[in-house]
């Protein structure tokens, strides 16, 4: 089962959540986060995901036939620029999601901003496990309903559909980023859209997998930012957020 994590490589390996757990506890950490009992932020059970999105329409449903029919028209007018945006963002990263909106993003040079919201979808991945468990929605690309979805070239997700992690993903981000850098939030807002719309350009995802992996994102970012201690690395890294988006 695909796991989202921030990686270099498209979203795929069934390990990736226990990957970067390795390297969060091989890296060398602040002072406040080496003092953690454990390596997550959040206690179990302490966003309700499956309450907060509810589940999929049946596949019987009049509404999962509408959702079908949007990907399929979504696809079938996809243009080669819109294609090689769609498959870009197949990568789950910061770094890609800046460079879509065209927000220059310093990375490279501010270890502990990548450090911080890897360790935030380190804890994404693992709240959206619980929910994930329970669905078993078919992607559009494997669904015959007359006409086949065509997936984009390259790389295939697997698993359940619902809920999107590149939504949820791209919501966290939104969340965080708008916390440090609130005179950008509409652009991170218009990011997470079109973020969204390329697991529908590819044919990866329906329109509700967006809307529920959105609300998770939302929920844990703003379940972390609640938390005391993971509030206070926030803070204490906020200014480093600033320059690595080229801000005072």
């Amino acid at each position: 089962m695909p796991r989202s994590v921030m990686r270099s490589v498209p979203f795929r390996a069934t390990a990736a959540i226990a990957w970067v757990a390795a390297g969060l506890l091989i890296a060398a950490a602040p002072a406040q986060a080496q003092q953690r009992a454990n390596l997550l932020w959040l206690e179990p059970g302490k966003v309700d995901i499956a309450r907060i999105i509810g589940l999929p329409p049946a596949m019987n449903a009049p509404e999962q036939k509408r959702e079908f029919d949007e990907v399929l028209q979504i696809t079938l007018g996809r243009t080669p620029e819109r294609e090689k945006a769609a498959i870009a963002d197949q990568y789950q990263t910061l770094a890609r999601f800046l460079e879509g909106a065209d927000i220059p993003f310093a990375g490279n040079q501010h270890r502990e901003v990548r450090l911080l919201f890897r360790e935030a979808q380190v804890e994404l991945g693992i709240v959206l496990l619980s929910v994930r468990r329970l669905t078993n929605r078919q992607r559009p690309f494997t669904v015959w309903n007359k006409v086949r979805v065509k997936p984009c070239p390259g790389g295939r997700p697997e698993g359940s559909s619902f809920p999107s992690t590149h939504a949820a993903t791209a919501a966290l981000y939104a969340e965080l980023l708008t916390q440090a850098a609130p005179e950008l939030a509409a652009k991170f807002e218009e990011r997470v859209t079109d973020y969204g719309e390329s697991r529908l350009v590819c044919g990866f995802h329906y329109r509700s997998d967006l809307v529920a992996g959105d609300k998770a994102g939302r929920a844990v970012a703003k379940a972390l930012l609640a938390e005391r201690a993971f509030r206070s690395r926030f803070d204490e890294t906020r200014a480093e957020i600033r320059l690595a988006l080229g801000l005072k």
